[in-house]
């Protein structure tokens, strides 16, 4: 059996497949009901004392964090790597540093996934976003590199971002920087718009892989929709896995039972 975890956040957040968003009492007590050996925390700003509160509450329970998700920054507050404006990238930075901060007590991967942005304007222009998000991710890396805390790079749909749609430019990006604390978490909600093979692709990741977001083919909990995730399953017995397998899901009927939903179906496997 694969350890498991649930996407919570402190907040409330227009990003969607988060169960609990604002009341992360409430979505810490499921998990801890629902036997969960961990939570994502999905993060906007760190220095948020609601962030802290939580921080302490999962240190008094039997959970962990499985994962830190950094995308609010970008659909919350429009901060983004691609940024050419100094004062946008010093304060997605000492963010990106205080979230690195909070992981490093369960040496959690960050996950560099919507906090991209997209790329925008002419060929010239976009190269030289992508450039500032390379150099974003190094020195990101850098910096949670000292603390032992892996960065994961999240491949993305096309329909949500333009660039790093797949594994394998996810695989791109990391060889580029060269870090060896990189990786890759991958998404099976993105991966079944975006890969030819998710079990090919899966087995691509494998040395890099530092999570897996099990989520259905309609963003629900794996179980509603029609990917094949016992499949899956194999494959990640095979490559070895022993990370996180991860309910970054919609609330749909309701947290709750997204919740139910996604830890039954994770048991099956």
């Amino acid at each position: 059996m694969f350890k498991n975890s649930m996407a919570i956040s402190p907040a409330p957040t227009s990003f969607a497949p988060l169960l609990f968003a604002g009341d992360w009492r409430l979505g810490l007590a499921t998990a801890i009901e629902l036997e969960f050996d961990g939570v994502e925390v999905s993060i906007r700003d760190p220095h948020d004392q609601m962030v802290k509160d939580l921080k302490a509450a999962i240190q008094t329970s039997d959970l962990v964090v499985s994962t830190v998700a950094t995308g609010q920054s970008y659909y919350t507050d429009g901060l983004s790597p691609t940024s050419a404006d100094p004062n946008i990238q010093a304060k997605l930075l000492d963010r990106m540093k205080a979230i690195i901060d909070f992981a490093a007590l369960w040496k959690a991967p960050v996950i560099i996934g919507g906090v991209r942005g997209i790329l925008e304007g002419d060929p010239i222009e976009q190269k030289a976003q992508a450039s500032r998000v390379l150099e974003s991710i190094r020195i990101y890396s850098e910096y949670a590199e000292a603390s032992g805390v892996p960065l994961a790079i999240e491949p993305i749909n096309r329909y949500e971002t333009n660039f790093i749609n797949t594994v394998s430019e996810a695989l791109d990006l990391i060889g580029q920087i060269g870090s060896e604390n990189l990786g890759v978490i991958t998404d099976t909600f993105h991966m079944n718009i975006e890969e030819v093979s998710l079990t090919e692709s899966l087995r691509m990741a494998g040395p890099w892989l530092k999570g897996v977001h099990l989520v259905d083919s309609n963003r629900k909990a794996a179980g509603q929709g029609h990917i094949d995730f016992h499949e899956l399953a194999t494959v990640l017995s095979e490559i070895g896995y022993q990370g996180f397998i991860i309910a970054e899901i919609l609330p749909l009927p309701d947290s709750r039972t997204a919740a139910e939903q996604a830890i039954a179906f994770f048991r099956s496997l």
